[in-house]
């Protein structure tokens, strides 16, 4: 565990195919949003950033809710294992 705290000697090297990758999608992004205002930029950041947490919400609603817990319960059909009384 004390090894992931020291300091490296040499830089990281990623991969040729992840830089190119992270190149081409900043590229993008920088020509779709070259046209915008700054109040457009933010409205659309935080209308990502409320769809994001809405779904996250649903998620965690639907797990803990009777419906979900059903879904997520195993039948006859699912069970393989055996019980022993």
């Amino acid at each position: 565990m004390k090894s992931l705290f020291k300091k490296r000697e040499i830089p990281f090297a990623y991969n040729r195919h992840y830089l190119s990758a992270q190149k081409k999608w900043s590229e993008k992004m920088s020509s779709l949003s070259e046209g915008c205002s700054k109040g457009k930029l933010i409205f659309l950041l935080g209308l990502f950033v409320m769809l994001s947490a809405s779904y996250l919400l649903y998620n965690i609603y639907n797990a803990f809710s009777e419906k979900g817990a059903k879904k997520a319960g195993s039948s006859e059909k699912t069970l393989k294992i055996k019980l022993i009384d």
